[in-house]
């Protein structure tokens, strides 16, 4: 059903965006990009954001979302490769789209 599928991807945007910016500190923004830990305490804690959304993914997706997180936030906040903020989140709407097509 096309009414349920956009649902899904509408709810997996919400829990991106909330987990990435709203649930995200001024310090951990700005600590991120100098720490491994702190980035990592950041990408479980955007991926924790799907889960208190009840979005039913499975292990798998979660993994997924929270390794591909851990791994492009470097890329804007420590080595500088992407220079916008849409450029990350281009990229981490990808995968979202990626989960989505594997979920449903």
């Amino acid at each position: 059903n096309i009414v349920m599928e956009l649902e899904l991807f509408i709810l997996l945007l919400s829990a991106h965006f909330i987990g990435d910016f709203a649930f995200q500190s001024s310090w951990v923004g700005l600590e991120k990009g100098k720490s491994w830990e702190i980035n990592l305490y950041h990408a479980l804690t955007y991926t924790a954001t799907f889960i208190l959304f009840r979005i039913a993914l499975s292990p798998l997706s979660l993994l997924i979302l929270a390794v591909s997180h851990f791994l492009i936030e470097p890329l804007k906040s420590r080595w500088g490769i992407l220079k916008y903020i849409w450029q990350d989140q281009l990229l981490h709407i990808a995968i979202l789209v990626f989960v989505f097509l594997v979920t449903k």
